[in-house]
Formats: C-alpha cells, sequence, structure tokens
C-alpha cells in the first residue's frame, strides 16, 4: 500500500484518484493517469472515452495499484467525485467500522499530500474542511473509541499523516471532555489537520533529517508555529481558536514551551488540547531518528518527563480515553 509520502511525488499537477472509489459503473469521464514504477512519471492510463472494465480494477488491485491521476484542469470534477463516493462508502453499515475507517484514512492521507506538497494554503484549507466533516462522522459513533482509532492509524514522520493523527485524536479528546458541542468537531478536525501548516515553510532536510537536529536546525523547526500564523493570520475562513491551535500547539502551562512562552490559561484550550495529543502521537509514531514507542511506552514517558506543562485534566482524560477496548 503506497503512502501519504510517495502519493504526490512528481504528480504535481495533478489530483490523485483513490483506485477504491472507482467501479465499472461509475469512473469519471476524464483521462486518467498511472504512476511508471520504475521512473515514477504518470503515463495515459485511460482516455476519457474509454470505458473502465471490471477486470481492468481487479488487475490494478492485484498489482496494487492504488491511486491513479487525472490532470488538475478536472480537479473540481474529481473532488466532487471523491467527496461523494466517500460519504457513501462511511455510511455504508454492511462494511465494518474499521474497514470504513482504513478507506477513509488512505484516500485522506493521498488527498491531503497532495495538497500539502502544492504548498497551496487555498488547497489545503479546502481539503482540509470536506475530510473533517466525513472523519468526525465516523469518529464520533459510539462504538469507536480512541484506543480504537489509535490501533487503526498509521505511524510514519510525514506530516501530513502526523497532522491527520493529531486531528482524528483532537476529535476524539474533545468529545470525551465535552469541550465543544458534536457541531464543532468538524472545526477541531481542522485546527488539527493544519497546526502544523508552518512546517511548508521549512526546509525538508530539517524536517527528515536522520539524526537529531542541531541547536541551528531546532531554532529553525520552532519557527513553524510562528510562520503557520503569518501564513493563516489574515484569513476569514479559519477561526480565532483554530489560529491558536497553529500558535500555540507548543507552548506549555508551565510557560517553558515556545514561541512566546505563555503560561496557563494565556493558552487557548484548543492549543491546549493539541498539546497533549502532539506530544502523545510524536512518541508512538517512527520518527527519522528513532523508531516508534509503544503505548505502554508512550505513557511512562510522558509520566515521567514530559506532562509537566500539559493540561492535567486534558491529559488524565486522555490517558483515561485510549485505555476504553
Amino acid at each position: 500500500m503506497a503512502s501519504s509520502s510517495t502519493i504526490a511525488t512528481q504528480c504535481l499537477g495533478y489530483t490523485p484518484i483513490p483506485v477504491a472509489l472507482l467501479t465499472a459503473e461509475e469512473v469519471p469521464a476524464v483521462d486518467l493517469y498511472r504512476k511508471d514504477a520504475e521512473t515514477g512519471r504518470l503515463r495515459l492510463y485511460r482516455a476519457a472515452n474509454l470505458p473502465m472494465l471490471p477486470e481492468d480494477l481487479q488487475r490494478l488491485n492485484e498489482t496494487n495499484i492504488n491511486w491513479l491521476y487525472a490532470t488538475d484542469i478536472d480537479h473540481g470534477q474529481m473532488q466532487r467525485f471523491i467527496r461523494r463516493k466517500l460519504d457513501f462508502m462511511i455510511r455504508d453499515e454492511t462494511l465494518s467500522l474499521r474497514d470504513r475507517f482504513g478507506r477513509l484514512n488512505l484516500v485522506v492521507e493521498g488527498l491531503l499530500a497532495s495538497a500539502f506538497e502544492s504548498n497551496d494554503t487555498d488547497d489545503v484549507i479546502r481539503s482540509a474542511g470536506s475530510i473533517s466533516a466525513m472523519a468526525v462522522r465516523l469518529l464520533c459513533r459510539d462504538d469507536m473509541t480512541a484506543g480504537d482509532l489509535i490501533s487503526l492509524l498509521h505511524h510514519d514522520y510525514q506530516t501530513v499523516t502526523h497532522s491527520l493523527n493529531v486531528a482524528y485524536m483532537m476529535v476524539a479528546l474533545a468529545r470525551d471532555l465535552r469541550l465543544v458541542g458534536n457541531d464543532q468537531l468538524p472545526a477541531v478536525a481542522v485546527a488539527g489537520i493544519l497546526h502544523d501548516i508552518g512546517k511548508l515553510s521549512v526546509s525538508e532536510r530539517i524536517l527528515t533529517k536522520n539524526d537529531r537536529l542541531q541547536r541551528r536546525e531546532q531554532r529553525i523547526a520552532q519557527k513553524h508555529p510562528a510562520l503557520g500564523f503569518r501564513r493563516l493570520g489574515k484569513r476569514t475562513d479559519i477561526s480565532f481558536a483554530q489560529l491558536m491551535v497553529v500558535y500555540q500547539h507548543h507552548e506549555r502551562t508551565s510557560g517553558k514551551g515556545y514561541p512566546v512562552g505563555a503560561v496557563g490559561d494565556e493558552i487557548h484550550p484548543w492549543a491546549r488540547l493539541c498539546s497533549v495529543v502532539n506530544v502523545f502521537e510524536s512518541l508512538i509514531s517512527n520518527r527519522p531518528y528513532r523508531g516508534r514507542y509503544s503505548l505502554t511506552e508512550a505513557l511512562s514517558m510522558m509520566d515521567q518527563h514530559l506532562s509537566d506543562g500539559l493540561d492535567q485534566e486534558m491529559y488524565q482524560c486522555w490517558k483515561q480515553s485510549i485505555r476504553k477496548k
């Protein structure tokens, strides 16, 4: 299965289309391209005027080809097609909750990877908005616990995967805390997706370095909350709460965080929420310089060294939530 880090590579100017959403009865009437496994370049796979046969889809699945591509000229049409098919899929009670969430996560990782790769803030926000409403429908089901959620997530160090995981976890924790009404949970998810958007302005070399960062590199990396704030600060489609998640998710109630060393209630509740799950997600995911920690190891490390400066009510609630099955 392709990871989100490979989906958008060498595919700028194209919209990724999940093969899982295609059927012989319903295929978009656009030219579809396939990525060459050796060169990574796109080649025409099926012209718009040709049918997609069941055996074509079977062959794609058998060869583990999860994505086809359409040119960005057809971007709007493709986005509408994907949203409609995803909406149908997450409502399909014949699929298990695990299957529905797994398919949703695969698709949205690809869509967000494409948006992040384009470095287009408008595209990122549009994608985040459409994705969040669908994800919240699954995350707010009574039979979806935080513990179930964690077992379903991918755990690599790519910014898009981390951002999605944080978004899902923020929704789960906000729901359990009753921090906001259910109608606001999609906005919480958008905040989680956008929390690291400032990293789009940080060198990929620093973000994916295989060793621990040197002090100079750390200072550059730690600019990402302020860079994200500048990128989003004048937008009218981002709320104050969402903006504070971007700006304050590395602040600590003890005043030992960054970028400004805010303390206590100076940190917005949504940002404090993000801080808890951001630390946790970072520990249980692979990093370029280390492997992932187990759930038990991550909680032990947070208890001993990292929980100081986190909102304690939120942290304790999160610990209880992820132990539920």
